[in-house]
């Protein structure tokens, strides 16, 4: 009915680059996706660590504008987190949902993602980036 049935001993076309990486060994995809997950709450940490320093030495008129900048583009990157976590806390179905959001942003002109976040991912961020700042190894 659908033609030949294929020999025993013929070798099986193989299909399984068309299967996603996360079906194929989901525990190992689900824990890279938590250590780059880490990585990145880490890295906004420790500039949120930078930002209230900055604004510290600003109070008492010892920070430099360029710092001042930097500190302001990391309080944005809080602001989009912030947003972030009201989009996965009220939306349903938002993790189905992000990468259309976070997509269609972008065609628009908007930064959903914080900068580092964006940086890490490889995609091109608007403006200045952000100086990556690596983690301390004892976090």
């Amino acid at each position: 009915m659908f033609g030949p049935s294929p020999s025993p001993l013929e070798p099986r076309p193989d299909w399984s680059h068309l299967v996603p990486a996360v079906l194929r060994n989901p525990r190992a995809e689900l824990e890279a996706g938590f250590t780059r997950l880490r990585s990145m709450l880490l890295t906004e940490s420790t500039q949120t660590k930078e930002m209230l320093e900055i604004y510290g030495r600003a109070t008492r008129g010892q920070a430099s504008s360029a710092d001042i900048d930097r500190a302001n583009r990391q309080f944005g990157d809080l602001l989009r987190l912030a947003g972030l976590g009201a989009f996965f806390a009220v939306i349903p179905g938002s993790a189905l949902l992000l990468p259309l959001a976070v997509s269609t942003a972008r065609k628009l002109g908007i930064d959903l993602l914080p900068d580092s976040w964006e940086q890490q991912a490889g995609l091109s961020v608007d403006g200045k980036p952000d100086e990556p700042t690596a983690p301390k190894a004892g976090s």
